[in-house]
């Protein structure tokens, strides 16, 4: 498996939404400084920090994007983090995303991050299911 991809807690939005980018990815697990996950960071945790443009746009010209952007993802991330263990099962994580409306739920063993299941992931796993049976 590979290493999964986070953030800390005092890191810029920027800065993360730039790893974002990088990885090709929608959100990450965020950790703080004793490397526990303290939330979960997304792209629409990004948007939110935008004005809205149809009730801003006269103010739109006026906003500095590095004001938006400086604060710390901790400032916006999604909090308490949702986590299942790694034993979950499928239906009981698709539960979950239905219930809660998330894209990703980071995976803890003894507290310690071990992986990230996405919305992307559960419906791979279903569609293999569906094909092997």
């Amino acid at each position: 498996m590979d290493s999964v991809i986070t953030a800390q807690e005092n890191e810029s939005i920027r800065t993360v939404t730039l790893r974002l980018r990088k990885h090709g990815i929608t959100g990450l697990p965020v950790l703080n400084s004793a490397g526990e996950v303290v939330g979960v960071f997304s792209e629409s945790d990004m948007m939110s920090r935008l004005p809205d443009i149809l009730n801003d746009a006269d103010k739109i010209p006026l906003i500095d994007v590095q004001e938006l952007t400086d604060p710390p993802v901790k400032e916006v991330m999604g909090t308490p983090p949702i986590t299942v263990g790694p034993d979950y099962k499928l239906v009981e994580v698709a539960k979950i995303f239905l219930e809660k409306y998330i894209h990703r739920i980071p995976v803890l063993k003894d507290r310690e991050l071990v992986g990230i299941i996405s919305l992307g992931d559960l419906l791979k796993a279903l569609v293999e299911y569906g094909e092997e049976s």
